[in-house]
């Protein structure tokens, strides 16, 4: 019966909340994605997020609590690293009144907030340890008693963490506790950092565009161009998801003609470029005829199959923005790709 609402639930919010939550066209997105509605058919599975910072864990988590049959209830996320060790305790389990000198009143935590919902505990491992073991007893038994109170309090939530540490090392190194990290490891999803998914940079860009487009009335819709758009795709992005998703907002303020170009972008980013640049305009110069001669048509073919291949591979597929990439007509870019399979 829990599943099989789960599952309607899920088929309501699948186009709806999933396009705005979740933006990628690459494998690595849709194989997170599939196991994301998998767990969401487990309204209390454990899950753990692992992904370096702004690789969207939070996203994800918003994610498998609206595709669950949690939705009607909270969505409570809380960073573990923002709190100070008392501060953090009191905030997650609640304080009774008189427990101490500053409490005066009786107050819920997180983890009541959230019952019948999904709580988030982002970057769990920078929890102290000192707390650890008490969130341990609470994942095993799904009570706790507020601080200062020994009424024991049951709730019914599925908790998601999430980390940008290696917490097995965490481990080894005595700073995580090991049972509560294969507790907390029930199911783990990893998140690929956005420089490893050069495909889903182009949604992401369009998405971030619309997102920020529509936050002023009464205007032209955001655009990119395509010299904007090439910076975007070689830049490394260590900042990933969010670092892009700044740097268009960025963009949208300084632009003119509702157009981001590249003297809108970051310093960093046309660093790169000209960096790249300058060493592929130098290569001919590095380059030297073997003693034995070379069939130049067939390197020439070689040079100009990869730029294209890597250029549709950067578009998803779009031979349009691949072709302005290049730098020909999209018929031209047609045309190679004709003959580059008549060839093969």
């Amino acid at each position: 019966m829990y599943e099989k609402q789960a599952v309607s639930i899920a088929s309501a919010f699948d186009e709806k909340e999933l396009s705005a939550l979740v933006v990628g066209e690459s494998a690595a997105m849709r194989d997170v994605m599939t196991i994301v509605r998998q767990i969401a058919k487990y309204p209390a599975t454990v899950v753990l997020l692992q992904g370096e910072s702004g690789t969207g864990k939070d996203v994800i988590a918003r994610a498998l609590h609206y595709l669950s049959a949690r939705p009607p209830h909270k969505f409570v996320a809380i960073n573990c690293a923002a709190l100070p060790d008392m501060l953090l305790e009191t905030e997650l389990f609640g304080v009774e009144a008189g427990a101490f000198t500053d409490a005066k009143v009786s107050r819920d935590g997180y983890i009541l907030r959230a019952d019948g919902g999904t709580l988030f505990l982002d970057e769990i491992g920078s929890m102290p340890r000192s707390l650890q073991a008490k969130l341990l007893r609470f994942l095993e038994t799904r009570s706790f008693c507020r601080i200062g109170s020994t009424r024991t309090i049951h709730v019914d939530l599925r908790v998601v963490s999430a980390t940008n540490v290696d917490l097995h090392t965490a481990v080894r190194e005595g700073l995580f506790r090991e049972d509560l990290y294969y507790r907390l490891k029930v199911v783990t999803i990893t998140l690929p950092p956005l420089r490893e998914r050069p495909e889903d940079i182009g949604p992401l860009v369009e998405f971030f565009l619309h997102h920020y487009g529509a936050e002023i009335e009464n205007v032209e819709p955001l655009r990119i161009s395509a010299e904007a758009m090439e910076l975007l795709y070689q830049y490394h992005w260590p900042g990933n998801v969010r670092e892009l998703r700044n740097v268009i907002q960025r963009g949208q303020i300084l632009c003119e003609d509702h157009e981001i170009r590249p003297r809108d972008l970051p310093e960093q980013l046309c660093n790169v470029a000209t960096s790249m640049r300058q060493q592929l305009w130098e290569m001919p110069r590095l380059l030297h005829l073997p003693e034995d001669g070379l069939d130049l048509p067939a390197f020439l073919q070689r040079i100009e199959k990869k730029f294209i291949m890597e250029a549709l591979e950067r578009c998803a597929g779009n031979q349009v923005h691949a072709a302005q990439l290049l730098g020909v007509t999209r018929d031209q870019l047609r045309y190679r790709l004709l003959k580059m399979r008549a060839e093969s």
